[in-house]
């Protein structure tokens, strides 16, 4: 299967330049930079080394900002490239505070000439690959190049095991290509020695996430609505699953009897359900604002806030006194909760549902500083218990400790990424 794929991958391009100018008509490309996914860059390449880390989404990028900041801080006389597929992810980035010589671009397709036009231009010295994001051509050209390569931050359940054990051998020979594997859990060891990997290469650090993230400078905007909103009880419901919006919007209606200057902050777990959030949210308030990439700000009588933009989540977790981390109910679709770690670096109180299933979430239960709530009276009973200073100050003073042992852990994978190829006798310039 893998053969098939690389010839495929010769003659694909003309496919990819009509599905990336489909995608740009319909606004799901950047107008421009979209030409990077062809090898087309319009900035020259740094005269230092590059060290590329590629990653896929909105949540993988942004979940690795603080490790890109300490990994810059310890090659500050490099260039990291961080290339992500999507334009969500560009987006946010634009208001993130990245050191100078971190540098975004978008991530090649899996097509040889527009990946020979990337490593013609950027020739990285060493490529991280972040969780599962393995295109196989990608893959096998960077070893062609004799480029040493590693797999970061990646995780492999058991259903993410049956789904690609379909793949038959292209995915476990893709695998094998990796110099060495960093896991986020113990659990995931058996499932990546099942498709033939040498347990000598694999570490297992936890996940990167869980040390936080830089947020974007929101502070112009957070001064302002600060003003705006004094003395009300602010609490964001974020990453919401469709199915949760209905139980959220029914704790506030019960919490807003007992706490009368609460506001809703909801955020939709994509803006494009933003609209039909607000429709639902028409229905408990009249005084209801879509934030939309506009930037509609709120008045002193807005009770209900629909956050449709990229990139904000952190600010209205900083304005906010409790947060509900979203995708985390007893639904049949919900499969997983989101990341926590955000809500906890900007202090608010945590609270979330019962499938939080992710490595690492439940330390936070276990040292009480989440709670788990299940419906909406529960959900009220937290808001009302967290509305004292008293009651959330504990919970939130642990979870900045929790932090602050995570980000340890990101230094000693950094040292631990040095310490591996001094070993291994590599001659990279890095190391």
């Amino acid at each position: 299967m893998l053969t098939f794929y690389k010839l495929f991958c010769f003659f694909n391009y003309p496919i990819w330049v009509f599905v990336l100018g489909l995608r740009r008509l319909k606004g799901k490309e950047h107008k421009e930079r979209y030409r990077e996914k062809l090898g087309y860059y319009k900035y020259n390449r740094p005269q230092n080394e590059v060290i590329w880390i590629n990653s896929l989404g909105l949540g993988e990028t942004l979940s690795l900002t603080f490790f890109l900041e300490q990994l810059s801080k310890y090659y500050p006389d490099k260039t990291l490239l961080l290339t992500s597929s999507t334009l969500q992810s560009q987006i946010a980035l634009e208001n993130i505070p990245l050191s100078d010589n971190i540098v975004h671009q978008f991530a090649p397709v899996d097509n040889y000439k527009a990946l020979k036009r990337f490593f013609d231009h950027w020739d990285p010295k060493i490529a991280l690959f972040s969780e599962l994001d393995i295109w196989p051509l990608r893959v096998s050209e960077v070893k062609k190049r004799k480029t040493p390569i590693l797999l970061i931050n990646s995780r492999m359940n058991e259903k993410k095991k049956r789904a690609r054990k379909w793949l038959g051998t292209s995915f476990s020979q893709t695998l094998k290509a990796f110099d060495h594997i960093f896991l986020q859990d113990e659990s995931s060891r058996s499932h990546f020695v099942d498709f033939g990997i040498d347990e000598t290469k694999i570490t297992v650090h936890g996940p990167l996430k869980s040390a936080g993230t830089v947020f974007p400078d929101f502070s112009a905007t957070e001064k302002k609505i600060k003003k705006i909103l004094q003395g009300k009880f602010i609490w964001t419901a974020a990453s919401l699953h469709q199915r949760e919006e209905n139980e959220i919007l029914e704790a506030y209606k019960l919490a807003k009897r007992k706490l009368e200057n609460l506001v809703l902050v909801m955020v939709p777990r994509s803006i494009e359900y933003s609209k039909n959030t607000k429709k639902k949210a028409k229905i408990y308030s009249d005084e209801v604002i879509l934030r939309t990439k506009n930037g509609h700000m709120p008045d002193k009588n807005t009770e209900i806030i629909i956050v449709g933009r990229v990139g904000e989540l952190g600010l209205w977790y900083k304005l906010s006194v409790i947060s509900f981390i979203g995708n985390s109910l007893n639904y049949k679709e919900i499969k997983t909760g989101k990341n926590p770690y955000e809500a906890l670096q900007a202090k608010t109180a945590v609270i979330h549902g019962p499938k939080m299933l992710e490595p690492g979430y439940e330390k936070l239960v276990s040292l009480g500083i989440s709670d788990i709530v299940h419906d909406r009276h529960e959900i009220c009973a937290s808001l009302v218990t967290c509305s004292s200073s008293t009651n959330r100050g504990q919970k939130i003073k642990q979870g900045s400790n929790l932090l602050a042992q995570n980000k340890k852990m990101v230094k000693k994978i950094i040292e631990d990424l040095s310490t591996i190829y001094k070993k291994r006798g590599r001659k990279s310039p890095l190391f």
